[in-house]
């Protein structure tokens, strides 16, 4: 997958779990927390990520998820 499909589909997963603001651009340095994902919609779209994606997030890693760019590029480092 190409850095630009991987995003596009992060984009879409995050935007499912959105609950203000569907219809908003989406950018990689947006927050979360700032598209109105909190900690249990946080950890809904990294499991829907791992089953999207195939792959696994270890729980020691979630924390580490600020920006969609984060999960992005950990999508693309587990590929």
């Amino acid at each position: 997958m190409t850095v630009d499909q991987v995003a596009a589909d992060v984009e879409q997963l995050t935007r499912k779990l959105m609950t203000e603001e569907q219809d908003r651009p989406i950018s990689a340095d947006d927050t979360f927390v700032d598209l109105g994902l909190d900690s249990l919609k946080l950890v809904d779209l990294l499991g829907a990520a791992e089953m999207h994606f195939d792959i696994e997030v270890p729980d020691e890693e979630v924390g580490n998820f600020v920006r969609v760019r984060d999960l992005t590029d950990f999508v693309l480092g587990a590929k």
